[in-house]
């Protein structure tokens, strides 16, 4: 939910996180240690460094007669009760060695975090997809493709990125804080003035935080409006070219990008303009610290010294506190995006792929006193019943709209019936037998698919067992599509882009025929398979099918009165 201003609900906010916490506590937990480890090291040894300058300028004499006090005592007298000399050398050694192992921990922490967000967007978006592909029919179809490629391939990395700064910003507390507790050490005074500084600017500026989500939100959009306008392009290029019609998707496309660039524009400046008025106030302060300082003669030269380069470090992790939370909520609107897909689909578990022989069927599919309705539609079927003979070609004809698909969608189990049960050889097609059962089904639609690639990958597509060549080409010649293939010197292995427009109708039907076959069905589902073809395609695809009847079971949907003499039956609807 998003109020009227555009801010997200804190505790919406809140939970957000919290769910990212939990994924993050999930995926690799021990690496998640580590980081935080390296985390708190770095932050106590980078202010560590720094104070050690107290004693070394001591030691080279830039205020010469001054007692030790402060940290420059502590050390000398922890040096005095572990019996190391200190010395320039040694203090310059210990400095080195300080800094080279803040180096190696900060080189160490970055690959330890960049392997953390690469494999949780590598896992996240593989369960991600996992949930999608193994929804159900019903729940599939209703989503938008688009949604569902913009999460894949973009928010998910975003989600990463959400994740990446609530580290960066965790890392950045605990520096400052580090920082911070040095800075008391050596003066309370001006460290809480920096402090004070710092809290009033985050209030002052807090109106960018609030830009930042309404622009993130916008961004999601407008990239999603570019993704469909691509895919609409490449769904309808023949008409737009038949049509001239080029200005018209290239005005869309214009749209969506110019307001993308818009907006990329609007999320930088939006982000560099607190980081600019942080700069110049912690400068304006720095200088205030320095004069005060050095006038009133509160604090010996070099611990004022060290106390600025805290203060030069403080208010950079203030700027960089500022541009992760910025960050984090920009990103706000893509790990909602994401959450809202992740919910949408129900966790199941994967169902291993059939083994063996499929579901035995040798004598009849029964339907019996089946119910069936979309949710706020007319039901399409009530107490409807039927039988499907084996082996035998059964026509299922009717109206457009009175349930043609919709029934071979229940055959394949698809779709579920709301009362009454669906049986072979007796047999209930329930959970536990529909793996066994689809592993026997070839379905053929109206629009067959095909992708760029070889003969070979899309004859062969989604056949869990391996096919010989001799096997393809029988096929091909029994479907009258050899020739198709043999034209290209390549043979199977020619590699074949954009089959709509590189083969006729016809041409791609008998393929596609070619490519249901080779899974060596039971059962083949035929829906409106020669709706596009004229007649002579058609008579050549049924003779191929007539011959099909002896070994496998075949449900036509179509509303050709044409071919009511090639079935055995006929299920009017």
């Amino acid at each position: 939910m998003v109020t009227h201003n555009g801010h997200t609900p804190f505790p919406e906010q809140l939970s957000l996180m919290a769910k990212t916490l939990r994924l993050m506590l999930q995926h690799h937990p021990w690496k998640l240690v580590r980081i935080l480890l390296l985390t708190g090291i770095l932050g106590v040894s980078g202010g560590f460094s720094i104070l050690l300058l107290i004693p070394l300028l001591r030691l080279l004499n830039l205020q010469s007669g001054d007692a030790p006090d402060g940290f420059a005592l502590w050390l000398q007298q922890l040096a005095e009760r572990t019996g190391m000399e200190l010395s320039i050398g040694n203090i310059l050694l210990l400095f080195v060695l300080i800094l080279a192992l803040n180096a190696l921990l900060r080189f160490r922490k970055s690959m330890t975090e960049a392997r953390y967000q690469q494999t949780f967007i590598s896992d996240y978006r593989r369960q991600l997809f996992g949930k999608v592909l193994r929804a159900e029919w019903s729940t599939l179809h209703t989503k938008s493709k688009t949604n569902h490629i913009q999460v894949l391939t973009v928010e998910v990395p975003n989600l990463a990125e959400y994740i990446f700064y609530l580290l960066r910003l965790l890392t950045s507390l605990v520096i400052t804080l580090a920082y911070i507790a040095y800075a008391l050490a050596i003066s309370p005074l001006y460290t809480l003035l920096i402090l004070a500084t710092g809290g009033i600017l985050f209030f002052l500026l807090r109106k960018f935080l609030a830009k930042a989500f309404r622009l993130g939100e916008g961004y999601v959009s407008s990239y999603n409006h570019l993704l469909k306008y691509i895919d609409d392009f490449w769904q309808t290029v023949k008409i737009a070219k038949v049509h001239s019609s080029e200005d018209f998707y290239s005005r869309k496309f214009d749209q969506a990008s110019s307001s993308l660039l818009d907006l990329e524009y609007g999320m930088q400046k939006n982000y560099a303009l607190p980081r600019l008025i942080y700069s110049i106030a912690g400068i304006a302060v720095l200088a205030l610290v320095i004069y005060l300082g050095f006038s009133m003669g509160q604090i010996p030269l070099a611990s004022l010294f060290v106390l600025i380069l805290l203060f030069s470090k403080i208010f950079p992790q203030f700027t960089g506190l500022i541009t992760d939370i910025h960050m984090i909520i920009s990103n706000l609107p893509s790990v909602q995006m994401v959450f809202r897909l992740d919910d949408e689909f129900r966790e199941t578990a994967v169902s291993p792929a059939p083994t063996g022989a499929s579901f035995s069927f040798s004598r009849e599919i029964l339907l019996d006193r089946i119910s069936f309705g979309y949710p706020g539609a007319e039901p399409l079927f009530r107490n409807f019943s039927a039988v499907i003979p084996c082996r035998q070609i059964t026509g299922i004809m009717g109206e457009s709209g009175l349930g043609k698909t919709t029934l071979i969608d229940l055959i394949a189990g698809l779709q579920k019936p709301q009362d009454g049960s669906i049986s072979v050889d007796g047999r209930p097609l329930n959970d536990d037998a529909l793996p066994s059962w689809k592993n026997g089904i070839g379905y053929l639609p109206q629009d067959n698919f095909f992708i760029d690639g070889t003969f070979r990958e899309n004859l062969v597509w989604d056949t869990a067992h391996p096919i010989p060549d001799e096997e393809i080409w029988n096929l091909l010649e029994q479907v009258n599509a050899a020739h198709l293939v043999k034209r290209y010197p390549g043979g199977l292995d020619a590699m074949v882009v954009n089959f709509p427009f590189t083969f006729s109708g016809g041409e791609r039907q008998r393929l596609a025929l070619a490519r249901v076959l080779l899974r060596n069905p039971r059962l083949l589902l035929l829906d409106e398979a020669t709706s596009s073809l004229d007649s002579d395609n058609e008579q050549q695809i049924m003779e191929v099918i007539a011959q099909l009847k002896n070994r496998v079971t075949i449900l036509f949907v179509t509303h050709r009165t044409s071919l009511l003499p090639w079935f055995d039956q006929v299920i009017r609807l």
